[in-house]
Parts: structure tokens; sequence; C-alpha cells
């Protein structure tokens, strides 16, 4: 039982204690990217997790599988009984769906790669780019 109402609170007090968590997240959790899991879903996602949880971690390793490798996983039991496996893989857990969270959850690592490398060239005070930059030129 947690002694919080939201898990990530009882994780916040452990880290505040000095004792290290280790834990796992869906993207669809991440409270910033909740209504764009719902619009391509159709499925609002009522537990969620501050971004700060996300962003503050000390570490993140995405843990990243092809749709349908997750789909036969799901149908096998590894995942879910076998009654919650079939209602998620006829509603949540389509490959469209799979695909496109997949998308979000690389893309929202990517953010996090590039805000912590921004941080680290600012801080040694290097003039290196490791994003991408668009040139636009314009005749007068």
């Amino acid at each position: 039982m947690c002694r919080h109402t939201k898990r990530y609170q009882d994780i916040e007090e452990l880290l505040n204690a000095g004792i290290d968590v280790y834990t796992t997240v869906n993207v669809q959790h991440i409270e910033s990217l909740n209504d764009t899991v719902a619009s391509i879903t159709g499925i609002m996602v009522h537990e969620r997790i501050p971004d700060s949880v996300f962003d503050n971690a000390s570490q993140v390793e995405l843990v990243d599988i092809e749709p349908q490798e997750l789909i036969e996983r799901l149908q096998a039991g590894k995942v879910y009984s076998p009654t919650q496996a079939e209602r998620a893989t006829e509603n949540f857990f389509t490959v469209e769906n799979l695909t496109a969270l997949r998308e979000i959850a690389l893309r929202r690592c990517a953010d996090r790669v590039n805000l912590l490398t921004e941080t680290v060239r600012t801080k040694s005070h290097n003039d290196y780019h490791t994003d991408e930059h668009i040139l636009v030129c314009f005749k007068p």
C-alpha cells in the first residue's frame, strides 16, 4: 500500500530520503504527452506523472520493442492475463497505436538527450552543435 495518493509521490519521498529508485514508466503516463496520446489512441490515461519526475531522473533507459513483437508477447500471456491482454490488444495496444507511442517515446528521449547535451555544452563553454540547423537565404 502506498503512503501517498500517487505512486510518484512515494518515489519522490524515497529520493528525498537518499534512497535510489528504479522504476518503469510508459510514455502515455507522462503528463505533457497526455493530450497527444489521447488524440492518437482515443483513450484518456488517468494515472499520470509530472514531467519533472521524468526530466529529473538521473538516468533514463529506453526499452524499445517492435509493435508486433509486443502484441505477440501480450497474446502469449507474458504481459497481462489472457483476458486483460485480449482487451488491451483490441482497444489500446494496436499496431497503429503502438507505432505512434513508440515514435513519441523515441522523440521524448531524444529531447532529453538534446537538453542534457546543451546543458553540458553551455557549462563547458564549448561551441559545438549536435542538432540539425536549417539555413534559409533570401535575395533582397
